[in-house]
């Protein structure tokens, strides 16, 4: 009797339908999916060069030639653009809009 119960439960759980999202929930998810949009497009187009080159050594010598790694694991550059695209992202959703931040300008320093 106590499968036929369990599977009874899991059935009904798999039935229910998940709640409706409010329009507050459907407005941050449109400014999430144009954030990562309109982020990777800025990356697209910033790396560009360096992407080109990627690909232009990888055609010579080999991806595992290359990077010294096996195939399919990803490069420090690759990582570090992943982790830059995410941050970017974070960054827009927070404030709520839908085009990331100005890069910020060479130099700390205060010129006189």
């Amino acid at each position: 009797m106590k499968p036929l119960s369990l599977s009874l439960i899991l059935l009904l759980g798999a039935c229910t339908a998940a709640a409706p999202r409010s329009p507050e929930q459907r407005q941050q998810d449109s400014v999430a999916a144009a954030c990562r949009q309109d982020v990777e497009r800025t990356m697209r187009y910033r790396d560009r060069g360096q992407l080109m080159r990627t690909d232009e050594a990888d055609s010579r010598l080999g991806t595992a030639g290359f990077s010294g790694t096996t195939t399919g694991s990803m490069s420090t550059e690759r990582l570090s653009a992943q982790f830059e695209q995410d941050r970017l992202t974070g960054d827009c959703v927070r404030r709520g809009t839908d085009a990331p931040a100005p890069a910020p300008r060479g130099g700390g320093a205060r010129g006189s």
